[in-house]
């Protein structure tokens, strides 16, 4: 068989990658490497070719050769839908991948290879088939999709590498779009930082901080953005990242209006040379240092400063048309709650009224954080009736909340537009958390609303939950009708060696996850919302018992069985040849150990509040600790040393990054599955707290100091290798001993 791409001359650069996706896929599974010919060259003359067959890339409005088939079909030029048919053109057999517009086309390539090929696609990698040839006959597909914004968010804080894109390299990030892609997704947003954007849209008035130097303005905890790259290089990684997206016809949502946050301060030097004025904000608050201080909008030159760098990121990273507002997220100007709101909203109608001027036509995102966070449903809806639907879409990425306040209460459905969203997961939630029952039935909400425009996946880590991230692509495509078991199984058979085996472990571990699903209760409390055994110290008081703990305790222990069952299950199955199956075994174990190390820490609240014994407790709880350590550092994947390494291999790392790293994972909110914290952080505090519980001596204080005494010796040392003491399922085994005790 010889095989000819034709490829439009005249269309813009995603339809070459198109032919190239074609091309390097075909390769892969059939060992052919297929010709290339222009639309142009085409319709010129045909090589003579018994066995002839053809692949015409594009529709009738890019491709020549398209034009020649006679049908007209339902694909809309410029739309997210595609069509792959068999075809005969000029007696030879084809093969049309007709997209709306570029991205749809790249959608059409991956989705043959997916249907007709028996390709699957994962962000840690792709199964591919071997195969003799591709089929190309008797083939007929059309499809599209409801929802016009389907993407992820990629967010700020830092620590291990699988998790935050802040520190992924180049090839990481071109796998990612690559991903997004062949998953059918459109949109993806960089939250990480604002690089070099306050030096390149104002030289001479924000400098280039010293590469090998701690920032002179940073803070503490995750609020140190001590840099790891230098900024130029920050500056064309990032550059390159999203010319990679736009040359795939990727949508990049430009952050507008008011952008000072945690993630991206303010320069000091900028504010000591121009000296915008400042919103204070009541003593007490966060966002006290000037470095996150808002700019007072209200005075148009300010406006005018934040809209120079929207401009600036425009002309030298992104693109114009789609924008994005947070507005004065976590933000308090004042102590009066009426005159706090009034403030607000003018923000919004005045980011609105500038976007209308200088970019007339373009869309607003309106992120729902704020909205979620400190508004009522009165107030959300008093400002919805403020805003333009043809200029502002809700961006409710807090849709998957428990609490009163989302879209259900806002008056969107069916009144205005919006985009259901999949928060998932704070920061030090890198574990499985997914409520499924809650999710399938809201995507129904979703399916059915004419007015909700999308499915976006927002949470503050990146692939912590390799079912969530497959769950969320394919329902922004099209909401399934599946039950989430089904959809469950389907990932398992498509993902694993071992599919059903898999499948039986999710089944059982997935209850244990959605005990820790993000907002659980209407009133969110400190427990609820992250792991507590890593903040024995912080968050709770063990003289203080709490009803709610029954909520997490008695379906722990009903599933106790089942998790000691699927412990020995994961052993006999770790350390097989596929390298997605093992990854997935290791989040399955982690979180069942964190389930239980959260139940332990709780029963030792609620016996030591009740004059109650807890020595068997206590040393349950440090004994599984240790082991949940030691089977973490068996893993490179959570290492805060490896990480480190692989920034070294990308670019030089400044030498004062290290104590950073530390302080942005290891403060009272960004404690999670990181090696050297469970074993030098963690463990010592749980050892501390046995000891005074145990011996009835038990103060926060006494606890807290400490804790605190630890850190700061564990951010004075260096990081080394972490190392294993046993092999993962011999540990697995004694952890499944230790619950069944």
């Amino acid at each position: 068989m010889s095989l000819l791409i034709v490829c439009p001359k005249n269309a813009p650069k995603a339809y070459a990658v198109a032919a190239q996706e074609f091309c390097g896929l075909c390769r892969k599974i059939t060992g052919i490497r297929p010709g290339t010919v222009t639309d142009v060259s085409a319709i010129q003359g045909l090589p003579a070719h018994p066995d002839l067959r053809l692949v015409v890339i594009g529709g009738d409005d890019v491709n020549l050769l398209a034009r020649e088939y006679k049908e007209n079909l339902p694909i809309p030029s410029g739309g997210e839908g595609y069509a792959i048919l068999s075809a005969t053109l000029r007696g030879h057999n084809a093969l049309l991948l007709w997209g709306g517009r570029g991205r749809s086309t790249l959608y059409a390539v991956y989705r043959y290879f997916e249907v007709f090929a028996g390709c699957r696609w994962f962000w840690d990698g792709d199964k591919l088939p071997t195969l003799e040839r591709l089929p190309m006959e008797n083939i007929r597909l059309m499809e599209t999709t409801k929802f016009l914004y389907r993407g992820t968010r990629y967010f700020a804080h830092r620590g291990l590498h699988r998790f935050q894109a802040e520190h992924w390299n180049g090839e990481d990030w071109q796998k990612e779009v690559d991903w997004l892609l062949k998953k059918r997704l459109n949109l993806m947003m960089l939250r990480i930082g604002q690089d070099d954007l306050f030096q390149k849209a104002f030289p001479g008035l924000a400098d280039y901080p010293d590469a090998k130097a701690s920032l002179p303005f940073t803070g503490d905890g995750f609020n140190d953005r001590t840099l790891f790259w230098d900024l130029p290089f920050r500056g064309e990684l990032r550059k390159q990242v999203l010319q990679y997206a736009k040359d795939r016809d990727l949508l990049l949502p430009e952050d507008c209006g008011t952008m000072t946050h945690w993630y991206s301060p303010t320069p000091r030097d900028f504010l000591e040379k121009r000296r915008p004025a400042l919103l204070a904000q009541p003593k007490g608050t966060n966002y006290a240092e000037s470095t996150g201080l808002v700019w007072d909008i209200r005075e148009e030159e300010n406006l005018d400063l934040y809209f120079q760098l929207t401009d600036t990121h425009i002309r030298e990273y992104g693109q114009a048309g789609l924008f994005h507002t947070i507005g004065l997220a976590e933000r308090a100007f004042s102590k009066n709650r009426e005159e706090n709101l009034r403030l607000k909203l003018l923000t919004y109608r005045l980011l609105c009224r500038r976007l209308r001027e200088q970019y007339p036509g373009s869309k607003l995102l309106l992120a729902s954080w704020d909205l979620w966070m400190f508004y009522t449903p009165k107030e959300v809806q008093t400002l919805l009736a403020q805003l333009d639907k043809e200029q502002v879409v809700l961006l409710d990425y807090t849709s998957d909340s428990a609490r009163e306040s989302n879209y259900r209460t806002w008056g969107v459905e069916g009144q205005f537009p919006w985009i259901m969203g999949i928060f998932h997961a704070y920061q030090p939630s890198n574990d499985l958390r997914g409520d499924y029952e809650m999710l399938t039935k809201r995507l129904q909400d979703a399916k059915k609303d004419p007015f909700c425009k999308g499915l976006v996946f927002w949470p503050e880590l990146s692939h912590g939950d390799p079912f969530m991230t497959e769950f969320f692509a394919s329902n922004a495509w099209e909401v399934s009708e599946k039950s989430g078991e089904e959809q469950l199984y389907d990932f398992c058979m498509a993902r694993y060696t071992h599919g059903e085996e898999l499948f039986l472990l999710w089944k059982k571990v997935l209850p244990l996850a959605k005990l820790m699903s993000w907002s659980k209760y209407e009133a969110v409390t400190p427990w609820v919302e992250t792991d507590i055994f890593c903040r024995c110290a912080y968050t709770l008081d063990f003289e203080r018992d709490d009803p709610l703990y029954d909520d997490y305790l008695l379906p722990l222990e009903a599933s106790r069985g089942d998790a000691v069952w699927c412990l020995r299950r994961i052993s006999l199955l770790l350390g097989q040849e596929d390298a997605r199956e093992t990854r997935d075994l290791y989040d399955l174990a982690r979180t069942i150990l964190i389930r239980y190390l959260n139940g332990l820490t709780l029963t030792l609240c609620r016996q030591y509040s009740r004059g109650e014994a807890v020595a068997d407790t206590a040393d349950a709880f440090v004994e599984l600790l240790t082991l949940y350590g030691d089977f973490l550092a068996t893993n490179q994947e959570y290492s805060l040393f490896h990480t480190l390494c692989g920034l070294n291999e990308t670019a030089p790392v400044n030498p004062h990054f290290t104590p950073t790293l530390k302080r942005n994972c290891d403060n009272l909110y960004c404690r999670s599955a990181v090696t050297e914290c469970v074993q030098e952080l963690y463990l010592p505090e749980a050892e501390k707290l046995a000891e005074l519980l145990k011996g009835k001596t038990y103060r926060k204080d006494a606890l807290l100091s400490f804790a605190k005494a630890n850190q700061a010796a564990f951010e004075a040392r260096p990081l080394t290798p972490t190392a294993t003491k046993e092999h993962p399922a011999r540990i697995l085994q004694k952890t499944a001993e230790v619950l069944e005790g």
